[in-house]
């Protein structure tokens, strides 16, 4: 499977491409972007995908680069001068060291003599002094410089941080675009829903067997029994946190548009609730270190309860 340094296709995204590149040939280009999505929609890929404009020096907006293009290379091996990465997807905290390691970077001059390029990937996991810290350099940015915050959860960054960021959602994909990305790194997948890092990740380990079980439950069937199989294990609890998240918010924006939902029974004020309540229990789980089954056991009893 090809990393999002590596992926130089942009499927589904050609909107959200356009009113970046429009913003960035403008007058009023903001130098901060929180690129936010859920969890696999290809919120890194789409980060890179534009790093690679900006550090091209391009002014066409054409983003197409070759698999040979020196440029791309470089970036794949982590070797550009210009641009700066910190985490990724799954990194559990960023600290503080990472941040002034960062500042170091840019009080140096750019290496190539044009614009510099800061990914951030999993935002949300920078700890509080980490988050303090950049946004110190946020409020001061230097000149030329482009700063990429990626989350699945933007509303777990400071509110000073993200009142500095211009705010870039990725719509959901199509059911064809998401087709289109799995076949392109080679990915047969029979799952229905879901993005396509999600879908990915679901093919792994116990991942089918949980994403079955889940559509059960969500259907009706009992709790119990699945909590106290997944609930105490890490990596099944992030699966079924990555599930649920990506299901309320596909659900939540199709009760929003009228279209067939989970939530069909229920006002959009109350999936609305129902979602920031399960919203904030996952998160309130990753910073007070809450019991995992216990998260769990409340997000299902709310989902079971939505038409209240």
């Amino acid at each position: 499977m090809l990393t999002p340094r590596e992926n130089l296709k942009l499927i589904g995204y050609e909107k959200e491409r356009d009113a970046f590149l429009n913003a960035f040939h403008s007058d009023r280009f903001s130098h901060a972007w929180i690129i936010a999505g859920a969890f696999g929609s290809g919120k890194a890929t789409f980060a890179f995908h534009m790093a690679r404009y900006i550090l091209s020096g391009r002014q066409d907006k054409n983003t197409i680069f070759l698999e040979n293009d020196p440029l791309h290379r470089r970036i794949v091996v982590q070797s550009h001068a210009d641009l700066w990465v910190l985490g990724d997807e799954e990194t559990r905290e960023i600290g503080v060291e990472s941040v002034r390691n960062l500042n170091n970077f840019l009080t140096q001059t750019a290496g190539e003599g044009g614009w510099r390029v800061i990914i951030v990937d999993g935002a949300e996991a920078l700890n509080r002094n980490a988050a303090n810290a950049l946004l110190k350099r946020l409020e001061e940015p230097p000149p030329k410089t482009v700063f990429f915050l990626i989350t699945s959860s933007p509303r777990r960054l400071l509110a000073t941080i993200r009142s500095r960021c211009q705010l870039l959602t990725l719509a959901s994909l199509k059911d064809e675009n998401v087709r289109n990305i799995l076949q392109s790194q080679g990915v047969s997948s029979s799952f229905k829903e879901g993005t396509p890092g999600q879908i990915m990740r679901c093919m792994e380990g116990k991942g089918p067997q949980i994403q079955e079980e889940l559509e059960k439950i969500l259907e009706g069937a009992p709790t119990a029994s699945f909590i106290r199989s997944y609930g105490g294990d890490e990596t099944s609890y992030e699966l079924i946190e990555t599930l649920l998240r990506n299901f309320l918010h596909t659900h939540l924006l199709a009760k929003i548009n009228e279209k067939a939902s989970f939530f069909k029974d229920a006002s959009i004020e109350q999936a609305l609730a129902i979602y920031e309540k399960i919203e904030q229990l996952f998160d309130q789980c990753h910073n007070a270190q809450l019991d995992k089954r216990t998260t769990l056991l409340c997000a299902l009893a709310s989902l079971e309860n939505r038409k209240i």
